[in-house]
């Protein structure tokens, strides 16, 4: 397997007189399968390859704009399975996140809205053509197991971590882990989209309760891949300031969410680079930032 655990960094960001930042660089373990994605993934994988799901092909589920599709093509590729993507809109959509899934063996399908919508029936008939299904956005008890091996190798209890969230597959894995290791650390969502009842009713689903996960719902600026002015002024200002990478979908909502509110700054909060810079690289992106 090719995971690893990029060290936590540190950084200062010159930015309203300064913040000093921990970050996991977790966008650091590998260029297309990065972050949660990859950490959601592997406890898939380790479920498929104990059962009589081992040689099946892999089939998931995402909008045309994933960052889960194109971690699943490149993880698919990397342990030669085939696998098919299921993607939201039937106009059979084109842009840089599908193409990269192409040349990484993908098959893509597209289907209606009104049929990705009802999930249970979909996942159902790609059960019943004998794939092995895994969720949209790798969702789901399985998706959890992989933070054990993040959270093992931090040497300090953080008071807070802080990272990006859109169905709390990280925040509940990241609780789970925590709880194994007997720490008392606070888990912050920031959710990236409209849905805090959703990722509420997850997290009571898959660990019983919810007690020390903070679902924070002011920084999705209007919902999923959406901004406002003041979040794209933010971006124009502190991208220049940073030396990493951040993208307007997710990590810089978080990142935004980290500077607005002065109890995450102590020294010992960690903020979780969650990767996903493809989304920089859609022209939407690139107009708007100028």
């Amino acid at each position: 397997m090719f995971l690893n655990n990029p060290p936590i960094e540190e950084y200062k960001i010159d930015y309203k007189g300064g913040y000093h930042i921990k970050i996991q660089r977790d966008d650091l373990i590998d260029p297309l399968v990065s972050g949660n994605k990859l950490r959601k993934l592997l406890g898939w994988w380790d479920h498929s390859q104990k059962t009589e799901n081992k040689n099946k092909s892999w089939v998931t589920f995402g909008g045309p704009f994933s960052n889960h599709i194109l971690a699943t093509a490149a993880f698919c590729s990397k342990q030669n399975i085939s696998c098919t993507g299921i993607i939201r809109g039937d106009e059979k959509f084109e842009n840089h996140y599908l193409s990269e899934c192409e040349k990484l063996g993908m098959k893509l399908e597209f289907v209606s809205r009104g049929e990705f919508r009802n999930k249970l029936v979909l996942y159902e008939k790609y059960r019943n053509r004998n794939f092995f299904v895994i969720p949209e956005g790798g969702s789901g008890e399985l998706g959890l197991a992989g933070f054990d091996q993040l959270i093992k190798s931090w040497k300090e209890e953080p008071e807070f971590i802080i990272h990006a969230s859109a169905t709390a597959t990280t925040a509940c894995g990241l609780k789970s882990a925590l709880d194994k290791r007997g720490w008392k650390s606070k888990v912050i969502a920031v959710m990236v989209l409209k849905n805090k009842q959703e990722q509420e009713r997850n997290a009571l689903e898959w660990l019983g309760k919810n007690h020390r996960i903070e679902f924070l719902d002011n920084y999705n600026f209007g919902g999923y891949a959406k901004t406002t002015p003041e979040f794209v002024s933010f971006l124009k200002e502190i991208i220049p300031k940073l030396s990493f990478p951040i993208d307007p979908v997710y990590v810089g909502k978080a990142l935004y969410a980290f500077i607005s509110e002065e109890r995450f700054r102590p020294n010992n909060s960690i903020f979780l680079h969650t990767g996903g810079q493809l989304g920089s690289r859609s022209d939407r992106f690139k107009q708007l930032l100028g």
